[in-house]
């Protein structure tokens, strides 16, 4: 857990935040034991702007990674927050279910949840087999 919350911290740094002055870093462990992150990246427009989990499971999907175990999650909320809307249809798409996701912020008080439990009622793709 202190190299998924390490790199999470790390990448943090890197974000780029000039409208909300809001950074946030995100790691995921894959199931091959790899550990890939992100951070988030503001566009002027908002709507190009991209959130910190979704560049590290894309990050990881980029590397040839088909599971992933672990999403953690940095920023600075008291107490901290949880992935927002977007992130857990990205989430629920890209990962199981059951998927951990653990949320920190600088002082180190942590939350773990699912997102099966954060995102109860999901969109989801049907079959178009009636």
């Amino acid at each position: 857990m202190k190299e998924l919350l390490d790199a999470a911290i790390k990448v943090r740094e890197f974000a780029v935040a000039p409208y909300s002055n809001f950074k946030v870093g995100a790691a995921v462990l894959t199931s091959s034991g790899k550990i890939y992150s992100g951070c988030n990246v503001e566009s002027v427009t908002f709507t190009l702007t991209s959130h910190a989990e979704i560049n590290a499971i894309s990050n990881a999907i980029a590397n040839g990674e088909k599971q992933i175990k672990k999403l953690l999650v940095v920023g600075t909320n008291y107490p901290p927050g949880f992935p927002c809307a977007i992130c857990r249809q990205y989430i629920l798409e890209h990962c199981d279910q059951d998927v951990e996701i653990i949320t920190a912020n600088l002082s180190g008080e942590m939350r773990t949840s699912t997102i099966s439990k954060l995102y109860p009622e999901a969109f989801i793709k049907f079959s178009s087999k009636a």
